[in-house]
């Protein structure tokens, strides 16, 4: 009620504030001029986990946030989803990566990391539209998390769900437009379904919903321009689609997730070498390694055939991967992972859980597989993702 006795109170702390932090200035005032600054100095790298719902709403959430579990639980709340607007994409990748967005017509579009939207593991997200200028209809059908454009001899290989391939130098990307670029021209009916970067010597894993899951060499498809449809990658049989694509690493194993929560590790075996080519080719077969060995094999590491992915020629069939029966549902994704990465698993409606992939059993081929994640009724596994070591805080 008295304006004097407000005053005293303001001046008793602003006294106290001073006796408190009355130490000099640590700081320089100058004129001056700065120079150019790269925003991505001033912030801070770490990996985050980036989500986009069916409707289009996307946010990044540090990975941190979903603390390591063991295989077969129901994990944690990732997004506050609605029935008709579940989880569809989910990545893990560096604020300072560039996240370049694959379209169902066929474009690619690229933003910083660090410049989607920070939110909770509660919240929806905001609409994606909003950060990207997508045409009407026009929807997020795969993303691919890039450092550098411009290394030597690295490709960008897209898959689409009728088994094509296709390769272009992965500089041909690094001026994006606006209104987007061209990435692959799609066939109709066909959909981009996964996109990986590959290096001279790599080998190729694609696999299938029924499935399936064929291994080639990556010089087997020739490098192609953006606006091409590309080539047969796997011969499908029936209604069955590709559902992802690897690149394959003798010293890792293939991780493969079906619908109802159920996956198996099995190794990927050693890459095709040019002796072993050679020999394919004095014995005339089309297989580049030979005939598939029935026993044990001791160049193989000690490998049946049963327990690793020969490399074929790409087109053919492929081999049996996992058995999709009732129980399993059809494959929904594929990741390939070393035993100190953990893998992270969302569902339709938002359930997120990350366990460290050495709680799965490395099994064969054409097997059944265990439970990996322990899911609600009329609930769904949508995707899986391999959060690496350096990036999991040490947490197992």
């Amino acid at each position: 009620s008295d304006r004097n006795n407000i005053l005293a109170i303001i001046r008793e702390d602003l006294q106290e504030l001073k006796r408190r932090h009355a130490n000099p200035r640590r700081t320089e005032i100058s004129g001056e001029e700065l120079g150019e600054i790269d925003l991505a100095d001033l912030i801070t790298e770490e990996t985050m986990v980036v989500s986009i719902s069916s409707n289009g709403y996307i946010k990044r959430t540090p990975v941190n946030a979903y603390r390591a579990q063991r295989r077969g639980g129901k994990g944690l709340r990732g997004a506050g989803t609605e029935e008709e607007d579940p989880i569809q994409h989910l990545f893990v990748a560096s604020t300072h990566a560039y996240l370049l967005f694959f379209t169902n017509l066929g474009k690619v579009y690229w933003r910083k990391v660090y410049d989607l939207p920070q939110l909770g593991r509660y919240s929806r997200g905001r609409a994606i539209v909003n950060l990207l200028n997508l045409q009407e209809g026009e929807q997020i059908t795969d993303c691919r998390a890039v450092r550098d454009f411009d290394r030597p001899g690295h490709y960008l290989v897209m898959a689409t769900g009728r088994g094509l391939v296709k390769k272009t130098d992965l500089a041909a990307y690094r001026r994006p437009l606006r209104s987007g670029l061209i990435a692959i021209k799609l066939r109709e009916g066909d959909e981009l379904v996964d996109v990986v970067v590959t290096k001279p010597g790599d080998e190729l894993v694609l696999a299938t919903a029924s499935g399936m899951a064929i291994r080639f060499r990556e010089s087997d498809a020739r490098p192609m321009g953006r606006s091409t449809s590309g080539v047969k990658g796997i011969g499908l049989v029936g209604d069955d689609r590709v559902v992802g694509m690897v690149v394959a690493d003798p010293q890792a194993s293939l991780l493969t997730a079906c619908a109802n929560g159920y996956g198996k590790r099995t190794p990927f075996g050693p890459n095709s070498t040019a002796e072993q080519e050679e020999g394919a080719r004095e014995n005339g077969t089309d297989d580049p390694i030979g005939p598939a060995p029935v026993e044990q094999d001791e160049e193989n590491g000690g490998l049946s055939s049963q327990h690793y992915y020969r490399t074929q020629h790409r087109g053919g069939k492929g081999l049996r991967d996992i058995k999709t029966t009732a129980r399993n549902g059809p494959v929904i994704g594929i990741v390939r992972v070393h035993d100190e990465d953990e893998i992270m698993m969302v569902t339709a409606r938002g359930q997120i859980q990350r366990v460290p992939a050495s709680d799965l059993s490395i099994i064969g081929r054409n097997t059944m597989g265990v439970r990996i994640m322990n899911l609600d009724e009329d609930d769904t596994l949508v995707a899986v993702k391999r959060v690496p070591p350096q990036d999991n805080g040490g947490q197992q």
